[in-house]
């Protein structure tokens, strides 16, 4: 045993060593303070990772003793001094990593804040004139105040011996108070902040807890020293600068009301994070860091080094991380990041920063902050220059694992900041990202005008937006358009040039977007095809014309929607206000329309997956609109209320211009009447559907079609779940019953919802007859076709037409009526996965199915393809819309229409679609044509 605690003495002691050689202001500490030296080693809080409330334990149990202000000041300064021997013996024995030790430093200053103002609140006779004292219940009465913490507090990265830079925030609670009343307050609140910051940044007994820097707050040294929650954000919002954009990245609530700390930064989110990716900052960015580099340039030459603000030094690398955070922050949630090194770990995940980059730049920053940490605990002031004086440098070579060789510090300080320097050096430099050798087909290498051939220089007369452009991006662009209008006549040519002609005008009035073309140009060639050939797309990129920059975060390739819908709902959360969120919702929904065509038109997407896709879409933006529309008014969000989806959205075949055809229905809760809905749930269902619809900022939404309703347009907007069943039971007709096979709950009460869904169930497969169901059918079938459509020799309605979808379409749910009760296979399921199997009921229909399936697809994907090209709803082809589609690589879009290739082709299918759907009707009272 007595060996046992020689050993121990012996390792305590050679700890001490160590600690005392590397810091002259731990050593002093540990002479002052012998009673430390057992809290250290004897209670083992060396070997104590503290978690913050016990810090807040140890602060209060130190603070409780104190009857004075200088007793106070005096106990925050022991508090101080203990845990710093506990921090930074842990970092320098290695018990502790970079992270922990921040984290822990960050800790102490936010427990030092909030105990220190709790203590001032509770104890105001001691520190103040009695009259401020009196008033204190009143200032906390009347105002709520919260600390944010910038800088590395707010990022929990704290030095030893840093400045911690603040935001007071004030927020009144009451209105009602005197004018001079509340004057006076307000200038008692701010004593006891500058007793506060008093408390930690003045020096006792040679020592202090902190220096605090107030000058970020607004309008800096000018401004108020707490300003108010709403005066703060309106100056960031409507005056706020780049730098104070930067500032925002790191700000955290660290004392005081958490709540409203956190409610003013979710207000000024969207100053720091833009919707589109920022690269209108980049202009303001490169400035800074020019004039960052023009510092660098002026520094002296036999200077000592600063490892922050010096050439590759932790300035560098924290604005560089902080650039990549504002400039895509607003598109990635999860770069709303403050700490330096878990922002690094996202911007690799992200493959914003290639990973050899990131973690040089993460070694460098660890390297780098360790020695700053040592050079200002040597003697516990703040400074960052590597200290001159031999004994100094050993002390600093020793404690960072070099055993005290200098030369063996300098190779590795400057491996480490030569590699931040290359790397802040290349940040916004123009080049285009590393590309697939499936995308390097697409683009051209880089030449000067002069190299153009012939063709792309009458093309580029076509072009006038692209004068004095770059010419990198105008060679990508001519090329491009080159490549798209070969081998057409010249009226599609001057068509075409003149969409992307219209897009770059757009373009050019964006600096931010040119520096996005000019950096991404492997994507110009899939942007110009798309303009070329499809006017939906054209349409929505010249009204929105950021929205490409959307291809930076994805491939044009199908995305799965679940990846797609993490992504959105984490930015959608993210938003300030119920208009920022609509904006966000809207600016989402267009971006992954976008996508989608672009992936249709490159022949990614079968039409099936596409209009899946489109489903999954509308699903999402009427689900989170729903939500945003009753937070906004107020209603429970429980509300026993289903949205239904119906038609195309309801059997997930959503074409590009389909409306969303939705039913609402509302199951009133005991104490409200049975047959009556209330006004609020009404009012609120109005503005829903207009909030689906209108045009926003953010460009286009749906339209919204609920006349598929009971009883239709004259019938209430929303019913009760008993007025619904009563009517679908007794009163409805059979095409009514045809259309709930369509039925699908998408938003609001799930079990709402999935009752209804079960009542659908029963209502559509209940044992009919062929004479219940054809003659009805086949009549409305026969009134559809007179109404609503026109057919000439060369022009045909693919849809509603002879031998249309609307065939195939009447087919399959006229079966699913009859025979769906005893053939589970016919219960669920779209048009083309029903089918085949409905083709089994019909004489002759398995020896078709192969060939009316692949009608069908034929069907499906022209009439995607045709509102692609020409972006007009409705189904009404003519003969020249066809050969168009045929002469821009648009037709045919897959094997499945192989069959539709000409004309006469698509003639000839919908005869034989027809014959098949006669086939049913011919005992019905009206003859079927079969031209």
């Amino acid at each position: 045993m007595g060996t046992g605690m020689h050993e121990a003495e012996q390792a305590m002691a050679d700890e001490l060593e160590t600690i005392s050689r590397a810091s002259t202001y731990l050593a002093t500490l540990l002479r002052r303070s012998p009673e430390d030296v057992a809290w250290l080693w004897d209670h083992k809080n060396l070997l104590r990772r503290y978690a913050i409330t016990d810090l807040y334990d140890d602060l209060a149990r130190t603070l409780v003793k104190a009857a004075s202000w200088i007793d106070a000041q005096k106990a925050v300064r022991r508090f101080k001094q203990r845990h710093f021997l506990r921090i930074g013996g842990r970092d320098l024995l290695g018990l502790a990593d970079l992270s922990e030790t921040t984290a822990q430093l960050s800790d102490l200053a936010q427990v030092a804040l909030e105990g220190g103002l709790r203590w001032l609140r509770d104890h105001p006779h001691l520190w103040a004139p009695s009259a401020v004292a009196a008033q204190m219940p009143k200032v906390f009465d009347l105002y709520g105040l919260s600390l944010l913490g910038l800088g590395k507090l707010g990022g929990r990265e704290l030095n030893y011996v840093s400045d911690i830079d603040l935001l007071f925030l004030r927020q009144d609670k009451r209105t009602s108070t005197p004018r001079g009343n509340t004057e006076s307050l307000y200038e008692t609140l701010c004593f006891l902040c500058q007793k506060l910051v008093s408390l930690l940044a003045d020096s006792v007994e040679g020592d202090r807890v902190f220096h605090v820097d107030l000058r970020l707050r607004p309008q800096g040294k000018d401004g108020e020293l707490v300003p108010s929650v709403a005066g703060a954000a309106f100056h960031y919002l409507l005056q706020g600068q780049a730098w104070e954009r930067q500032m925002l990245l790191k700000a955290r609530p660290v004392a005081g009301d958490r709540a409203l700390g956190m409610a003013f930064l979710h207000e000024v989110r969207p100053f720091v994070f833009r919707r589109f990716l920022d690269f209108q900052a980049l202009d303001e960015l490169k400035g800074m860091r020019d004039r960052i580099l023009h510092e660098l340039r002026s520094q002296l030459a036999d200077a000592p080094f600063d490892v922050k603000l010096g050439v590759g030094g932790i300035r560098e690398v924290e604005f560089l991380v902080q650039s990549f955070q504002l400039i895509y922050g607003g598109r990635m949630p999860q770069l709303d990041e403050p700490n330096t090194l878990t922002a690094l770990e996202k911007l690799k995940t992200l493959r914003l920063l290639p990973a050899d980059a990131a973690q040089e730049l993460r070694e460098a920053y660890v390297f780098l902050r360790r020695v700053e940490h040592w050079i200002q605990l040597d003697q516990n002031r703040r400074t960052q220059k590597i200290p001159s004086s031999t004994k100094a440098r050993e002390r600093l070579a020793g404690a960072l694992g070099f055993d005290g060789h200098w030369t063996r510090f300098q190779e590795a300080l400057t491996m480490h900041t030569q590699a931040v320097h290359r790397h802040f050096t290349a940040l916004f430099k123009p080049h285009a990202p590393k590309r697939s050798q499936e995308d390097e087909s697409h683009v051209e290498p880089d030449t000067d005008d002069a190299s153009l051939s012939l063709t792309a220089s009458s093309v580029g007369r076509l072009l006038p937006s692209l004068d004095g452009l770059a010419t990198p991006l105008k060679t990508a662009v001519l090329r491009a358009t080159e490549s798209l209008v070969a081998g057409v006549d010249v009226d599609t040519q001057k068509t075409m040039t003149s969409r992307v002609d219209r897009y770059m005008t757009q373009v050019r009035r964006r600096p931010g977007l040119l520096h996005f073309l000019g950096t991404h140009r492997a994507l110009i060639p899939v942007i110009v095809s798309a303009l070329g050939r499809s006017d939906l797309v054209a349409d929505l990129l010249t009204h929105q014309p950021s929205l490409v920059e959307a291809l930076s975060t994805w491939r044009v390739a199908q995305v799965p929607h679940p990846q797609w819908e993490a992504l959105a709902k984490g930015i959608l959360d993210k938003a300030s206000s119920y208009e920022e969120r609509l904006e966000w919702l809207r600016r989402l929904k267009n971006e992954r329309f976008m996508l989608l065509a672009l992936a249709d038109l490159a022949g990614a997407m079968p039409h099936e997956a596409l209009e899946s896709a489109l489903a999954d879409l509308a699903d999402f933006v009427v689900r989170h609109t729903l939500r945003a529309v009753m937070d906004a008014v107020g209603l429970d969000p429980h509300l026993p209320l289903a949205v239904i989806a119906l038609g195309s959205l309801g059997s997930r075949e959503m074409d590009y211009l389909s409306d969303l055809d939705l039913m609402f229905v509302y199951d009133p809760p005991e104490g409200e009447k049975s047959d009556q809905i209330p006004l609020p749930v009404i009012r609120m269902l109005q503005r829903f559907m207009r909030m689906l619809s209108t045009p926003l900022q953010e460009g286009p939404g749906y339209e919204v079609d609920a006349r598929l309703r009971p009883t239709g347009s004259y019938g209430p907007l929303v019913v009760t779940r008993t007025t619904w069943q009563d009517y679908y039971t007794n009163k409805a007709d059979i095409w009514e019953i045809q259309a709930l096979l369509r039925f699908r709950f998408v938003a609001g009460d799930s079990v709402l919802g999935s009752a209804l869904e079960r009542a659908v169930h029963r209502l559509c497969f209940r044992e009919r007859t062929h004479a219940m169901v054809w003659p009805r059918l086949c009549q409305l079938r026969r009134r559809m076709e007179e109404e609503r459509t026109v057919e000439r020799d060369d022009t045909v309605d693919i849809k509603l037409g002879v031998g249309g979808l609307a065939d195939l379409e009447f087919l399959t749910q006229g079966l699913q009526l009859i025979h769906g009760h005893k053939n589970p296979a016919l219960q669920r399921g779209s048009t083309a996965a029903l089918l085949r199997e409905a083709l089994t009921y019909v004489p002759d229909g398995p020896r078709t199915s192969a060939e009316m399936l692949e009608a069908f697809h034929g069907l499906r994907m022209l009439e995607h393809r045709f509102h692609l090209m020409t972006h007009r709803s409705g189904s009404v082809v003519s003969k020249q819309h066809f050969q168009q589609m045929t002469r821009l690589g648009l037709w045919p879009a897959a094997a499945e229409s192989r069959p539709m290739e000409t004309w006469e082709d698509l003639l000839a299918v919908r005869r034989r679609i027809r014959r098949l759907f006669q086939s049913l009707c011919e005992d019905a009272p009206w003859h079927v044509a079969t031209s």
